[in-house]
């Protein structure tokens, strides 16, 4: 947590208690709500209906307050390529719509998050240059069967304030369906732009953001102390990916979230998807 953040923004005892009575509560809705989820899959129905309540839920407990622009498109099958702030994204794109997530391999490990990362269907794929490949195949799969998918092109979560480079290498699964369409591209943005009705300015954004080495736990413990949270998710309009390159294609992407980040910031509504 960042020195700034601490300093202007002091928890007393109020917010740990708070925090202890979320925790309770985030326990006790996973325990009745994901096995709900299991069931259903397990029958061979499709679960993302009762995914999108789960999160709902989660949100609504740990103060999360969602404000959508836009919606993701309607056209299948959707890559949506969205900045990275946090691990608390997951839940909030998750209380959005119907959508599933491609992370790195280790978040499968993690605890809660992880579990909830798998109940979305997530894809999971290894960093490693030496498995792109077998990345862009499990995403390509995924997409083939008229899937919505998000995926964070920045690699790793930034501080909140600035958005980092792009990286184009997953970007090529848009040319990898083969069945008479492309694949949609749509740019979002996240953004962590109030805590308690305030803006949440320079310093206070490290409560949200998780980067760096920053312990799981402690920043959890933290984020769940600070009452309500606003988190704005604007889903931008489609690229117009014709005749564009994997890099072409993620300068496209950054370039439109940049500008959806920048607007969300400063109080601002982005330009949004029309369908």
């Amino acid at each position: 947590m960042s020195t700034l953040a601490a300093a202007t923004m002091p928890v007393g005892w109020s917010g740990r208690i708070l925090a202890i009575f979320r925790i309770s509560l985030v326990v006790l809705w996973i325990a009745i709500t994901a096995p709900i989820c299991f069931l259903v899959s397990s029958v061979g129905a499709n679960s993302a209906k009762v995914r999108v309540f789960l999160y709902r839920g989660l949100c609504r407990i740990c103060g999360m307050n969602i404000v959508m622009h836009g919606r993701p498109d309607s056209r299948r099958p959707l890559l949506i390529a969205s900045n990275h702030v946090s691990y608390l994204d997951i839940i909030a794109f998750g209380a959005t719509a119907e959508l599933e997530f491609v992370s790195k391999a280790e978040v499968a490990g993690w605890p809660i998050i992880g579990s909830l990362a798998k109940l979305a269907d997530t894809v999971f794929i290894e960093r490693l240059r030496t498995k792109t490949v077998t990345a862009r195949q499990d995403i390509a799969a995924r997409l083939g069967e008229n899937r919505t998918l998000v995926f964070f092109p920045e690699a790793t979560s930034g501080d909140g304030n600035r958005l980092l480079p792009f990286k184009s290498a997953l970007f090529t699964v848009a040319d990898a369906i083969d069945d008479g369409h492309g694949v949609t591209v749509q740019p979002a943005v996240i953004a962590y732009t109030r805590l308690n009705g305030l803006p949440t300015g320079f310093g206070w954004r490290a409560f949200f953001a998780w980067y760096g080495d920053m312990a799981l736990f402690s920043h959890a413990w933290t984020f769940l102390q600070l009452g309500q949270t606003t988190i704005e998710i604007a889903f931008l309009p489609p690229i117009d990916a014709e005749n564009m390159d994997r890099k072409a294609l993620a300068q496209a992407a950054e370039q439109a979230v940049r500008g959806g980040f920048s607007k969300l910031h400063s109080g601002q509504t982005p330009k949004v998807g029309a369908n």
